[in-house]
């Protein structure tokens, strides 16, 4: 199971609101959505069932789904785990984790909003030099901070203990630079940084220029970069058939 998915229930919410988007029949109203990279080490920390990241309750979640959705073409294990063909063994099930749970209704989510809104997609990859050591990372909610400006919790905090505050600061500069303007109704840009394209897949006949600059994601780190196609390996390996859950 996932924790804190949407109870579909048939009457007060009668399907997924991550199937509304993918189709396109969402409000037509800008959005700013994304991810973090390692958004489920955080759940291995904590030792809780409210993600499942290892291989006997991963094929558990791919059996509830497909008997709650009996006519949904659920991908095969190994067309999933291609996307994770370079990952340590001990990382494929926080990747799966991570992507079912995170990314890929982000993604989806992505593809069918922007064909009525424009959307900007982002992933959070930074984490300070402690949150690394630690093996956490940029894990769930760690992006949090660096948006709101709240950067220490105080002297007992151990984020920065390891350093890399300066570099937080800018990061979380141009993060508000860029949420601002989105708030304000301008394109989500900030000082010294890549301008940051709308999410738009390719055209059916578009060419190599137009199929290049495709699927923009803004990776935040240190430097931002703006990747066309971030999760085209993800894609692949999921598929574009929304998997949710009841």
């Amino acid at each position: 199971m996932l924790a804190f998915a949407p109870v579909i229930d048939g009457d007060l919410l009668p399907e997924a609101p991550v199937t509304v988007l993918r189709e396109g029949r969402g409000l037509p109203v800008p959005l700013l959505i994304g991810t973090n990279k390692d958004e489920a080490s955080l759940f291995k920390f904590m030792k809780s069932p409210l993600i499942p990241i290892t291989d006997d309750r991963i094929a558990q979640m791919f059996a509830d789904m497909a008997t709650d959705n009996p006519t949904l073409e659920l991908p095969s294990a190994q067309q999933v785990r291609t996307a994770y063909q370079h990952a340590r063994s001990r990382a494929v099930g926080l990747g799966i984790a991570r992507d079912i749970g995170f990314r890929m209704p982000t993604a989806w989510i992505a593809e069918g909003h922007s064909a009525v809104a424009d959307v900007w997609l982002y992933r959070f990859d930074h984490a300070a030099p402690f949150l690394r050591l630690i093996g956490l990372g940029a894990t769930h909610a760690t992006e949090l901070p660096y948006l709101w400006g709240n950067l220490s919790s105080g002297s007992k905090d151990p984020t920065f203990r390891l350093g890399g505050m300066r570099v937080a600061e800018e990061i979380s500069h141009r993060m508000q630079q860029r949420w601002t303007a989105f708030a304000h109704g301008q394109a989500p840009d900030a000082d010294d940084a890549p301008a940051w394209q709308p999410y738009a897949t390719a055209t059916r006949d578009a060419d190599e220029a137009e199929t290049a600059s495709a699927r923009v994601t803004l990776v935040i780190d240190r430097r931002d970069t703006v990747v066309p196609d971030l999760d085209g390996a993800l894609r692949a390996a999921w598929g574009d058939q929304v998997l949710a859950f009841h």
